[in-house]
């Protein structure tokens, strides 16, 4: 048993060195990027920051990383209930939805307010198949807001792309489901 957590505890420790080292070059990185502020919008500094997390490891798992290592070998005995367990919790938090923010391209009251929203979440999937688009009905008024951003900064960004196209755009604090890292 003491071999087993020593194993998974050095793995661990490892995968923290590896990650810290890319994390500390992505620093360096940024500090020179902070040298010359990007660019200023409503008297707020856009920088470029690191990311939340370390997308190389998205959708692996530590026991993935333990028997992927390369060097030696490494047989880890495990009761299958405990990968199944792990998996529904993965699934479970992907449908659950948190504070963010969206961008709102459309939110109008009149009449012909469904046929002009319906138009424009088509025109806007055209221009941007990627982000996700929501549209909905809140009597009496009918919205269109899409992307889902875990931060102000990220929607802002992405809000400069968009205005060109939609200069009516803002960016609005909703319930978001959980965007990929």
């Amino acid at each position: 048993m003491r071999h087993i957590a020593f194993i998974i505890f050095s793995a661990i420790a490892f995968m923290a060195t590896t990650s810290l080292q890319a994390q500390q070059v992505q620093q360096a990185q940024n500090l020179q990027n902070l040298q010359s502020v990007q660019s200023v919008q409503d008297t707020a500094a856009v920088v470029q920051r690191p990311p939340l997390a370390d997308s190389t490891l998205v959708g692996s798992t530590v026991f993935q990383y333990v028997m992927d290592a390369g060097e030696g070998s490494v047989t880890l005995n495990q009761p299958a209930q405990m990968e199944q367990g792990y998996a529904k919790y993965i699934k479970a938090n992907k449908e659950r939805k948190r504070n963010g923010y969206r961008i709102r391209l459309f939110f109008d009251n009149k009449q012909s307010a469904r046929v002009e929203s319906e138009e424009m979440e088509k025109a806007f999937q055209q221009q941007f198949p990627l982000i996700p688009t929501y549209r909905s009905y809140t009597n009496p008024f009918f919205k269109l807001v899409v992307g889902d951003y875990r931060t102000k900064s990220d929607a802002i960004k992405e809000l400069q792309k968009i205005l060109p196209f939609y200069p009516q755009a803002i960016v609005v604090k909703e319930s978001i489901w959980f965007p990929a890292i």
